[in-house]
């Protein structure tokens, strides 16, 4: 789905969560790039071509991870919510969104931690893991039906402050 505003400008109606980052997770995500290098550098010393080769696909991989992994961040703008985890960008209009609840689903998403919430849109379901799970869910509750008041005074820091209807 195309995003509404190609290039979202940041407002005092738009809030930017960083994702939250396991350290557990690392190990796991680096493992495997990381033993290809070290196997091709003791190849190297029985066959150096193929202990390049070796040492050449660890490097690529840990380069094409960080290109689809980095930077991730979730920005709640005015109408809909951007996700960007690395080259990939989704926006969900508050519209699409049916539920939002949290959940410690190990499945691939633009999330770098287990600790996540489920968001369920008529595009699919999305797993997201922002710094701070409470706060991002209750912004994202209020935006999603309409009761989300930017700061008076032109602070940059965004309130929750739910309006009477």
């Amino acid at each position: 789905m195309l995003c509404v505003q190609e290039a979202v400008e940041l407002s005092v109606k738009t809030s930017r969560f960083v994702s939250r980052l396991d350290k557990g997770l690392l190990p796991l995500v680096l493992f495997f790039p990381v033993f290809l290098v070290c196997l091709g550098g003791w190849l190297t010393t029985l066959s150096p071509w193929i202990g390049a080769a070796a040492i050449v696909l660890g490097i690529v991989h840990i380069l094409v991870s960080l290109v689809y992994l980095w930077p991730c961040y979730y920005l709640l703008t005015e109408h809909q919510l951007v996700v960007r985890c690395g080259l990939t960008k989704l926006c969900i209009a508050y519209k699409d969104i049916h539920r939002v609840e949290a959940c410690n689903a190990s499945l691939p998403s633009p999330a770098l931690s287990l600790r996540r919430l489920l968001i369920e849109s008529s595009h699919g379901v999305l797993l997201v893991s922002p710094v701070d799970r409470s706060k991002f869910q209750q912004e994202l509750s209020l935006r999603m039906h309409g009761r989300f008041v930017g700061p008076a005074g032109g602070t940059d820091e965004a309130e929750l402050e739910p309006t009477s209807d």
